[in-house]
């Protein structure tokens, strides 16, 4: 779609480029959310019409009867990268016939940082996502012949430098031990 007309998103994207032009839309994107909560629960609503609620676990203070806000960190890595692998892997040469891909991600972090007492002593550790380890299972589309393990590796690598998610966690310290392989290997 390409030098096409496509309708602007007022939210995603400023202005739509001319015909013949490679960016369709606007370099800058914009969030914005507002939120409330009460004890341990938030509800967080998003100019786009969704919401989106959290809680901890009833040890913490909470009643566990939604997400904790990190879960929601890694959901949100998982999400981005998704849609990132998809495009990157339709502009490939050749183009990778991605099927599906599955993620099975964990995050780690010490716990005892948001915690601690007294609260004018000095934390005890950072409260920051030290990790994320993990696998990646990337399915060809049942119509494409084989592929490598090499083109997978490719699909990561570029897929990690595009993702606005993993790049944030990356900037911000957090350490990726994740494999992407192909499935049935």
């Amino acid at each position: 779609w390409v030098g096409m007309w496509r309708p602007c998103i007022k939210r995603a994207a400023s202005a739509c480029l001319s015909r013949g032009q490679t960016r369709l839309y606007s370099t800058q994107y914009e969030y914005g959310c507002t939120g409330s909560g009460l004890g341990a629960r938030a509800t967080v609503s998003f100019v786009t019409g969704h919401e989106v609620k959290t809680d901890l676990p009833s040890k913490l203070g909470g009643k566990d009867e939604h997400p904790q806000p990190v879960e929601l960190v890694l959901a949100g890595l998982i999400g981005c990268e998704v849609s990132t692998a998809s495009f990157v892997a339709r502009h490939m040469v050749p183009r990778f016939p991605l099927g599906s891909i599955a993620f099975d991600y964990r995050a780690s972090r010490d716990g005892s940082a948001p915690v601690s007492l007294p609260l004018d002593v000095e934390l005890p550790a950072s409260p920051v996502i030290r990790t994320v380890t993990g696998t990646v299972t990337v399915t060809v589309a049942p119509s494409a012949g084989e592929e490598t393990q090499d083109r997978v590796d490719e699909l990561k690598r570029h897929t990690g430098a595009r993702c606005p998610v993993h790049r944030t966690l990356a900037a911000a310290g957090v350490k990726f031990e994740t494999e992407w392989k192909l499935q049935g290997r």
